[in-house]
C-alpha cells in the first residue's frame, strides 16, 4: 500500500507541477491578450486606440478612424467581431477626445498605477463621458455625393448589353441590367466610399417573366370580348401592390453603402392603400389627385426604407408638390389646346396644309414636353422630396438646379437624335455626375461612427435577407 502511494506521488506531482507552470505561465500572457481584446477591464483606452499615452489629439482621432474602418471591415468576414469591441472604441474616443476627460482618466491610470506597486486598493476610475460625446459629436457638415463614371466606358457595357438582348430575344436584358446596376452603383461615392448592387440575373428574370405573362393575359382577354378584358384588369388590380412590395424589396436588399444593406419594410396593406386607393382617387378626381397620390408614393417608398436598423423620413408636405405640378399642368392644357383648335378648323375646313400643320405643332409639342416639362418636374420633385428626407440624425441636401437639368436634357436629346441613339450611354452618365454633384448628406456627428453603429447593430441582431420568391419587375 505505501509503495503504490509512492508510486502515485512520483507521478502525480511532476504532472501537478506541469500544469501550474502551464497555468501561470497563460495567467502572465493573459494582460498582453486582453489588451487585443478591447473588451477587458485591463485595457486602457490607449490600449484599445493602440496608441501611447503622449499622443496628440490628431493622433488620436487618426487612431480611431482606423479601428473603426478595420473593426467595418472585419464585420464582413467569417470571425465576425464582437460588437461591444465598437462600444469600447467610442468609450475610448470620448474620453480621450475630451481634454478634460482625459486628464482625469490620465491622473486615475497614475494614482492606480502607484496604489498597485504600494499594494493598496486602486481607486474608482472616473465618471466617463457618454460615448455619443466623441471628438466628431456635435459637428455638422455636408458630404457631398460624386460620381466618378466614364461614358466611353459605359458604351462598352451599354453596347455589349444592347446586342445580347437582341440576340437572346430579351433574355439577356436581365444579365445587362444587373451590368448596369452594378457599374452605375459602384461609381457613386459617398466620402469616398461606393455604393454596390447585389441583385442577381434569375430574380430579374423571373420577375419580367411574370410581368410578360400578364401582359400576355390581358391582349388575349381584350382579344377575347371587352367585358373579359375588363374583369383582367379587376383582377390584376390587387396584384399590382404585391409586385411593388416585392420589387421595392428586392432592391433595397440588393444595395448596399460600405458593406451594409438597405432593406424595405413596407406591406401589402400600405402598397394598396397607395396604388389602389389614391390610384382611384386620381382617376375619380380626373387627375386633379394626382400629386397626392405621387407624394403618398414617395413617402411609401422612403419612410418604409433603412439603412441597416436606421429608417429614412420622407417629410415632404402636399402644398409642395401641388406647386411643383401647377406650371406644368398649365404648360400640357396650353400645348394641348393650341393643336386641338388646330385641328378643328383643319377638320372643318377640310384644309390639308392645316392638317399638316397641325401635325407639326403636335409633334413639337411632344418634344417640348419631354425637353422642358419632364426634367422640370424631376429637377423640382427631387430637391422638394430629398430635400425633405432625413436618415436619423442625418438628412439629405437636394440643390438640382431646374435651368441647368433642362440645358443639360436638350443638349442629351439633341446629341441623341444627331448620333441615332448612339449618345444614349454617355446621355445617362452625364445625368447621373450631374445629378450627383449637387446632392450632399448633412452629416451630424461622424458618419464612420455611424455606419459602423449601424453594421454592430445588423451584427447583434442578425442581418435580414430577402425573402427567396423576392424579384424585380423593373426594367
Amino acid at each position: 500500500m505505501t509503495a503504490l502511494l509512492l508510486l502515485l506521488a512520483y507521478i502525480l506531482i511532476p504532472v501537478a507541477i506541469v500544469l501550474f507552470v502551464v497555468f501561470a505561465t497563460e495567467t502572465e500572457k493573459s494582460p498582453g491578450k486582453q489588451g487585443e481584446n478591447m473588451n477587458t477591464p485591463a485595457s486602457t483606452h490607449y490600449d484599445i486606440l493602440g496608441i501611447a499615452r503622449e499622443a496628440t489629439a490628431d493622433e488620436i482621432k487618426a487612431a480611431y478612424q482606423q479601428r473603426i474602418e478595420s473593426f467595418r471591415q472585419r464585420l464582413h468576414t467569417p470571425e465576425q467581431p464582437d460588437p461591444a469591441q465598437f462600444e469600447a472604441l467610442r468609450q475610448a474616443i470620448a474620453t480621450l477626445g475630451d481634454p478634460e476627460a482625459r486628464a482625469a482618466y490620465d491622473a486615475w491610470l497614475n494614482a492606480a498605477a502607484a496604489s498597485a506597486e504600494a499594494g493598496g486598493i486602486p481607486p474608482a476610475p472616473p465618471a466617463a463621458p457618454p460615448a455619443a460625446k466623441s471628438a466628431d459629436a456635435g459637428r455638422r457638415y455636408e458630404e457631398n455625393f460624386s460620381f466618378v463614371g466614364d461614358g466611353g466606358e459605359y458604351f462598352r457595357i451599354w453596347i455589349v448589353n444592347l446586342l445580347l438582348s437582341i440576340v437572346t430575344l430579351g433574355i439577356y436584358s436581365a444579365w445587362a441590367k444587373v451590368r448596369r446596376e452594378q457599374y452605375f452603383h459602384r461609381n457613386l461615392l459617398l466620402d469616398n466610399s461606393s455604393f454596390d448592387y447585389h441583385g442577381q440575373p434569375i430574380p430579374i428574370l423571373k420577375g419580367r417573366i411574370i410581368a410578360f405573362l400578364l401582359l400576355l393575359g390581358l391582349s388575349l382577354a381584350q382579344n377575347i370580348s371587352p367585358a373579359v378584358y375588363g374583369l383582367a384588369l379587376l383582377l390584376l388590380v390587387p396584384v399590382v401592390p404585391w409586385l411593388a412590395v416585392k420589387a421595392f424589396r428586392f432592391r433595397a436588399h440588393n444595395t448596399s453603402y460600405r458593406g451594409l444593406r438597405f432593406a424595405f419594410h413596407g406591406t401589402y396593406g400600405q402598397a394598396a392603400t397607395v396604388f389602389i386607393g389614391y390610384g382611384l382617387l386620381t382617376l375619380v378626381t380626373l387627375f386633379l389627385a394626382f400629386p397626392l397620390f405621387y407624394r403618398q408614393l414617395r413617402k411609401f417608398v422612403l419612410d418604409n426604407l433603412s439603412f441597416g436598423t436606421t429608417p429614412l423620413a420622407c417629410a415632404v408636405g402636399i402644398g409642395q408638390i401641388y406647386r411643383i405640378f401647377l406650371l406644368p399642368v398649365l404648360v400640357v392644357v396650353l400645348l394641348a389646346v393650341v393643336p386641338g383648335f388646330m385641328l378643328v378648323v383643319a377638320t372643318t375646313g377640310r384644309d390639308v396644309m392645316m392638317l399638316i400643320v397641325v401635325f407639326i405643332a403636335t409633334y413639337i409639342a411632344f418634344l417640348l414636353f419631354w425637353v422642358l416639362i419632364v426634367p422640370y418636374f424631376r429637377a423640382r420633385t427631387v430637391n422638394a422630396v430629398w430635400g425633405s428626407t432625413r436618415l436619423g440624425p442625418h438628412a439629405f441636401v437636394s440643390r438640382l438646379p431646374v435651368g441647368g437639368y433642362i440645358g443639360l436634357t436638350v443638349v442629351n436629346w439633341l446629341l441623341i437624335i444627331l448620333t441615332l441613339g448612339l449618345f444614349i450611354p454617355w446621355a445617362r452618365v452625364r445625368v447621373a455626375r450631374y445629378r450627383a454633384e449637387h446632392m450632399a448628406l448633412a452629416v451630424s456627428g461622424s458618419l464612420d461612427d455611424f455606419v459602423a453603429a449601424e453594421a454592430a447593430a445588423v451584427s447583434a441582431i442578425g442581418d435580414e435577407t430577402a425573402e427567396m420568391f423576392d424579384f424585380d419587375i423593373g426594367l
